[in-house]
């Protein structure tokens, strides 16, 4: 089961209305814990399986003018490993991961809300050039070959991890100067 659904909403914490701050829990906490809820179950029928949530590279770290999709995304990372460790418990064959992605190419971007209620697009690419270490955005491909892997039985002895697919975002700065 992959639990991928997420939304932003681009506002300063202090600023953010209770609505919209509800708004993004529902969908990215409440969406995921009743997706675990119902396939968990489900899965013990059926004698194990693969959980994998999408979180993000907001999950790990702080990212100004995003604290409310920042606090969502960490709750979904240590929620899924606290569900890894039931399942562990119980030996049901039920494995639970996340995901992080980082600047990754989509839609995504050119509709992240504003607490206004305007859209606020954002070049993915021109993001990644600034910030990733490889200079460049993502492209779904490269998430869904990461969900791939986490579904598959060449991940069996995986669970609670997080499979960061960032392009080196949370590794570090690159150099400003050259090395040769």
């Amino acid at each position: 089961m992959v639990a991928n659904a997420g939304i932003g909403i681009l506002c300063k914490a202090v600023e953010v209305s209770l609505t919209d701050w509800r708004r993004q829990t529902a969908i990215n906490l409440d969406g995921v814990f009743l997706s675990v809820k119902y396939a968990v179950p489900a899965m013990r029928r059926s004698r194990g399986g693969s959980i994998i949530i999408t979180s993000s590279v907001a999950g790990l770290r702080g990212s100004a003018g995003l604290a409310g999709y920042c606090a969502t995304k960490g709750g979904v990372r240590l929620f899924a490993k606290a569900v890894a460790m039931e399942c562990a418990a119980e030996g049901d064959g039920i494995r639970v991961n996340t995901v992080h992605p980082g600047i990754i190419d989509t839609p995504i971007w050119t509709k992240l809300p504003t607490s206004a209620g305007s859209n606020a697009p954002i070049d993915p690419n021109e993001l990644a050039r600034a910030g990733v270490p490889l200079g460049r955005a993502g492209q779904a491909q490269d998430i869904a070959n990461g969900v791939l892997f986490l579904a598959s039985d060449a991940s069996s002895y995986m669970t609670g991890a997080e499979l960061v697919i960032d392009g080196g975002m949370t590794g570090g700065a690159r150099s400003r100067w050259s090395l040769k």
